[in-house]
């Protein structure tokens, strides 16, 4: 488990340089919500916030996404639907 710390500082100029290699910026506002020197090494993993930290846990092949589609991906998968 990985733990990064969050800082709430609005990017002004997104060419700004900074001190980590990578950043977590929301979409909505700009703002940074986390910087770290590296990223998971994983192809997809799920962010979360506790506090001033963030952790980021891998998710498996077959862990599932929440979204519009998920009442149908369940049913396929339980073989309701082809």
């Amino acid at each position: 488990m990985l733990k990064f710390v969050i800082y709430g500082d609005t990017v002004k100029n997104l060419n700004k340089t900074f001190t980590c290699k990578y950043a977590v910026i929301r979409r909505d506002d700009m703002t940074v919500i986390a910087e770290m020197d590296f990223f998971p090494d994983c192809n997809r993993s799920l962010m979360y916030r506790d506090g001033r930290y963030v952790r980021f846990l891998p998710l498996l092949q077959n862990d599932i996404m929440g979204g519009d589609t998920l009442i149908n991906e369940l049913t396929i998968r339980a073989g309701y639907h082809e």
